[in-house]
């Protein structure tokens, strides 16, 4: 095996835990490597070794997984346990062990998750994944590590948010968001294209302030959202800047001659550095973009890192493009994304009208404004204009977002779902917070009722928009909790691209077809053709990566049993569903699909790094089969 530095092998346990659990819940190690304590003691006994000297204060009721490599005579082992979301789970707080047979000798190391890697790769367990995307990954893997390893320097302050405003407790959250970034994925914490120095400066964990940088394009080569309704008056610069500093671009700009015929663009300082001098040299060359001396302050990376909050302007989100590479897909900002954005945010806001309870719980961001370089046919909208769907005006860029002001003001507070789903190191849990502002004791019993006030909360807002056809992108980082005075009290949704829909439900409702945006040749995803196809997303993002995450953080973090908290969410889930009033057949539909089924979707996390080739932009996606938490919690 390769030898490593030190510094790579400086990691957090839940990195070698997300791995493994992956490798089983996919099966990339089948069930046919996992033994029960007999059995694993009788394959130590031929190593001369005991099974509890190895793995101390290890309960017989734990089974095994045993990975053996004949030609070194090496076995690699860990302990597994039966789970609820999925069969089996590697044991908190456990250890991988490599016993390695020289001559007559046996030596046992605690080996991390570079060396495991390399051992399933040597027995042969990557052998029907591609050799190119298993190297790919194997690099990927230690990138991450290293970037891990920055996380021990970052600026994360939780411990007095109580006496914080709203709107600067929000940005902490969402830095404290950040710190995780996509629950159980293995390269969560990676960022391509990011040097050590950069992933400090850009990434939110170390509440860096960013300078943003300007460059004026010409107004004839743009294309604006819907909600720029006079681009003189409604342009980046016009919201983000503070007056005095707006005067110095202001100045630059008319100096320059470019006043009339330019608007000034915000860039991101990564992407300016490394991206726009290559997209855009031409433009620069024919006077189309001029890049500006001036660069503002006041842009603080959030929980997604390509948003930015503003310090000045406390409800504007500035999301821009760079071009680095997270969880297998770039971070650019397609045109198309947020022209079907701007049809979501209408679809949404119709919902609202609908439903006298989403009127009321359901917030929605204003994501409209929005303006992008385009060099040729600016008013074509439709399929037939090309220019939508290449690579280059993804780069430059620029979405507003605006959160409902009132949401950063007593007496409402505004939570990041992901920030629920970890504790960080030395920082207080965030349902502390909730708990406090509740004026209600910490403990078990009183995390266990507010458990249930959230998901209430979460399950009422989404199935009633599921009611009328729709399912939002609900995982944590585009769901924010909104509390009035301490209390559960709805959602707020941002990033509206993703919406998906089950068009028979829309037009049942008197919502009409978004008529989504895409190329000829390519299969709309954001249309469903089925109920359980919709609910899928429930399945999956909403309660095995959102909801779920919180239950293992709170059962960890409050020693709570995990079946417990399951439990609590199911009869959540089912009051709601009974609440509802769904048509008799479409209840039966759920209650099967909820409760009654053994098995349910996965969205797989390994195998379509290690087996697919994806569009770019597209995250890597697969389908597998998980236990239903649900069905456990309530029946085992």
């Amino acid at each position: 095996m390769n030898a490593l530095q030190p510094v790579y092998q400086v990691m957090n346990q839940g990195v070698l835990q997300d791995f493994i659990n992956s490798l089983l819940v996919e099966t990339i190690i089948p069930e046919q490597f996992i033994f029960d304590f007999a059995t694993a003691q009788t394959a130590l006994n031929q190593h001369g070794k005991n099974l509890q000297e190895v793995f101390k204060n290890t309960s017989e009721q734990f089974s095994f997984v045993l990975l053996h490599e004949e030609s070194r005579q090496g076995l690699v082992m860990f302990a597994v346990q039966k789970g609820i979301t999925q069969a089996w789970k590697f044991a908190n707080e456990t250890e991988v062990f490599l016993l390695e047979r020289t001559n007559d000798h046996v030596q046992i190391n605690v080996i991390g998750i570079i060396e495991l890697f390399e051992f399933i790769q040597a027995i042969g367990l990557f052998n029907q994944c591609s050799t190119d995307k298993v190297q790919a990954f194997y690099e990927q893997l230690q990138k991450c590590l290293k970037q891990y390893h920055l996380l021990q320097q970052h600026r994360v302050n939780a411990h007095d948010l109580l006496n914080q405003s709203s709107a600067h407790r929000f940005r902490i959250l969402e830095q404290y968001a950040g710190y995780r970034d996509r629950p159980y994925h293995p390269l969560a914490k990676l960022k391509e294209g990011l040097s050590q120095q950069e992933y400090m400066q850009y990434c939110p964990e170390f509440a860096q302030e960013l300078s943003i940088h300007w460059v004026a394009v010409h107004k004839d080569k743009m294309m604006f959202g819907e909600g720029v309704e006079n681009i003189f008056k409604q342009q980046p610069s016009e919201i983000f800047i503070p007056r005095a500093e707006r005067y110095q671009l202001k100045q630059e700009m008319f100096q320059r001659g470019l006043n009339e015929t330019h608007i000034a663009m915000p860039i991101h300082p990564w992407q300016f550095e490394h991206l726009f001098p290559k997209f855009y040299a031409d433009d620069i060359a024919d006077g189309v973009c001029h890049p500006l001396n001036f660069i503002s302050k006041g842009m603080y990376a959030s929980a997604s890192m390509r948003s930015l909050l503003s310090k000045n302007v406390l409800e504007e989100s500035l999301k821009l493009p760079i071009g680095i590479k997270a969880l297998g897909s770039l971070r650019f900002l397609p045109i198309v994304k947020m022209i079907n954005g701007e049809k979501n945010q209408k679809l949404l806001q119709q919902a609202k009208a609908k439903d006298a309870v989403l009127k009321l719980k359901l917030w929605l961001c204003e994501e409209t404004q929005w303006w992008s370089y385009l060099p040729e046919k600016q008013n074509d909208r439709t399929a037939d204009n090309e220019w939508l769907f290449v690579e280059k005006p993804t780069h430059l860029a620029a979405q507003r977002r605006h959160i409902p002001a009132e949401l950063l003001q007593e007496p409402y507070q505004l939570i990041p779902m992901a920030c629920l789903g970890h504790t960080i190191t030395g920082q207080s849990a965030i349902f502390d917070y909730i708990l406090q502002l509740q004026h209600k004791d910490i403990n078990s019993k009183q995390i266990l009722i507010e458990f249930e006030k959230l998901c209430t909360c979460f399950f009422d807002v989404n199935l009633r928009l599921f009611r009328l056809g729709l399912m939002g992108e609900i995982h944590g980082q585009n769901i924010c909790l909104v509390l009035k005075n301490g209390d559960f009290d709805g959602l707020m949704f941002r990033d509206h691209d993703s919406l998906r829909i089950y068009l028979p439900w829309v037009e049942q409702s008197g919502l009409k077809d978004p008529n989504y945006l895409s190329p000829h040749d390519f299969r709309n995803t954001l249309y469903h053709e089925s109920v359980e196809a919709l609910l899928f997303y429930i399945q999956t993002l909403g309660i095995q990566v959102n909801l779920g995450c919180i239950v293992d953080n709170l059962a960890s973090h409050y020693q709570i049993e995990v079946k417990d908290l399951w439990s609590v969410l199911a009869h959540a889930l089912q009051q709601v569903i009974q609440n509802l009033n769904f048509q008799p057949e479409i209840l039966t539909q759920l209650q099967h699909l909820l409760f009654e089924v053994p098995e349910w979707p996965y969205k797989q996390l390994l195998r379509p790094l290690l087996e697919q080739d994806t569009r770019i932009g597209s995250m890597p996606s697969g389908i597998g089969k998980t236990r239903n938490p649900l069905w456990y919690a309530l029946n085992c």
